[in-house]
């Protein structure tokens, strides 16, 4: 009877969640987390996208990369969607860095500092000097919707629009009343910033800077220098410079500073040979597999806070290398670019049967609603995605819903945490929601579903 009641125990601990777990989910201890051991010899010379269609595409990225410069009122802010910013929060103060509820003076006196009675009061270009954030409102501070809960509180702050390295082009639309914060657009998105991220910029900059000859980082977290070895900006795989020499040990590029009265001018900076390449580099398996490497294991960032990355900023940032444009969020990353392939509606089994049957390696995107992943082979019949995930839903048997934290970018099947004990099952796998592929080809897509 005494050890009937010991393992009755031992089965109430488990059930109840009461027992750990292990740390990581079962895909990302199992399957090996570098991306070079997933293809053959011989698929390491495949050539998949010729140089020519490499080179059309390098163009249209700097084409739409420097739209901004040609610009002379909002494209992206337009008026009715920065008003539509504020009103959204009227009635949902939310909460503040300290878990308490926004005070309701909090949006007041926001909306009295942007003063958009008369937006836009600014139309000019420029160029940002730090890597910065957009903010959806003109401040630091961050608006959750709850003061707990991983889902809907932090690190998910809903003013964090994107982030913008330095040294990217900006449209000019608004600065606020007190001249500390500028309402910009990037090629990719808009926001508020602060005005000490950016400088302005002139005809001859602009020609200076477009040379038609850059320099990619391709490896994370690089210093930029100047002559004398002082910092002068952090940069990123995926970010950009204009080239002005290469050697073997160390690159020069022009680097964008602010000089007393905020107007940018060029500087020589200098990155380790190792840590650019000329762009576009050429997309191969071996390359591709070098840039992800990079990325591997990088934690979750909401919106690019803190310097990291989510899922649709790390796919923008791998194809960057390559000369790829893509929007900035997931939706848009597979509806508005490359092949479109609808897979709402089908069975899981036929859509990872198309996935594995139609899809490139590394040029095609799988998305969900809210979430996109690069797919990258199969393993063992199954298909293999590279994604920055920031957890699995779970669900207790008292019914209350959490997450599971992978918090990183990993690699894993479409079925991620099928192992866990609690995984919210009602809410589907990977696979059973994903509604569209996108094959970055040149190529005339499918229509997508409204």
């Amino acid at each position: 009877m005494k050890k009937i009641s010991s393992l009755a125990v031992v089965l109430f601990l488990i059930l109840s969640g009461c027992v750990d777990a292990p740390d990581t989910i079962r895909d990302v201890r199992e399957l090996r987390q570098d991306h070079a051991s997933y293809f053959t010899n011989a698929a390491k010379s495949e050539t998949v996208l010729s140089e020519a269609s490499q080179a059309r595409m390098e163009e249209d990225y700097n084409i739409i990369y420097f739209s901004v410069w040609r610009q002379n009122s909002p494209f992206h802010a337009l008026p009715d969607r920065v008003q539509k910013d504020f009103k959204k929060y009227i009635h949902k103060p939310g909460y503040g860095e300290n878990k308490r509820r926004h005070p309701h003076s909090w949006l007041k006196k926001l909306q009295n500092n942007a003063s958009l009675k008369n937006y836009p009061n600014t139309l000019s270009r420029g160029i940002t000097t730090r890597n910065t954030n957009l903010r959806e409102l003109p401040t630091h501070a961050p608006h959750f919707n709850t003061p707990d809960g991983d889902s809907s509180a932090w690190p998910f702050d809903n003013l964090q629009r994107s982030s913008a390295p330095a040294n990217t082009p900006i449209f000019i639309c608004h600065l606020s009343t007190d001249k500390s914060w500028a309402l910009v657009e990037t090629s990719f998105t808009y926001g508020w910033i602060p005005v000490e991220d950016f400088a302005s910029v002139d005809d001859k900059f602009v020609k200076d800077w477009e040379s038609g000859h850059y320099a990619v980082i391709i490896r994370d977290q690089i210093s930029v220098l100047d002559e004398n070895g002082g910092f002068l900006v952090r940069a990123s795989v995926g970010h950009i410079f204009p080239l002005t020499e290469a050697s073997a040990n160390q690159w020069q590029v022009s680097v964008a500073v602010a000089d007393r009265n905020r107007q940018a001018v060029i500087r020589r900076g200098f990155i380790s040979a190792e840590a650019a390449a000329a762009k576009p580099l050429r997309f191969n398996p071996v390359n591709a597999a070098k840039i992800a490497n990079e990325m591997i294991g990088e934690p979750y960032g909401w919106g690019g806070l803190y310097g990291n990355r989510d899922c649709s900023s790390m796919t923008r940032d791998f194809f960057a290398v390559f000369g790829i444009w893509l929007p900035r969020h997931s939706e848009d990353q597979v509806k508005e670019a490359g092949a479109y392939i609808n897979l709402q509606g089908l069975p899981p089994e036929e859509k990872e049967k198309i996935i594995l049957a139609r899809g490139i390696p590394y040029l095609s995107l799988l998305w969900r609603k809210g979430h996109v992943m690069l797919y990258i082979g199969q393993k063992d019949g199954r298909a293999l995605i590279f994604h920055n995930i920031w957890g699995i839903r779970t669900k207790d048997l008292a019914g209350r819903e959490g997450r599971k934290i992978i918090g990183q970018a990993v690699i894993t099947t479409l079925q991620p945490g099928q192992e866990l004990r609690d995984i919210d099952s009602a809410s589907g796998s990977l696979l059973d929601n994903i509604s569209a592929m996108n094959i970055l080809l040149p190529a005339t897509p499918e229509k997508p579903a409204k």
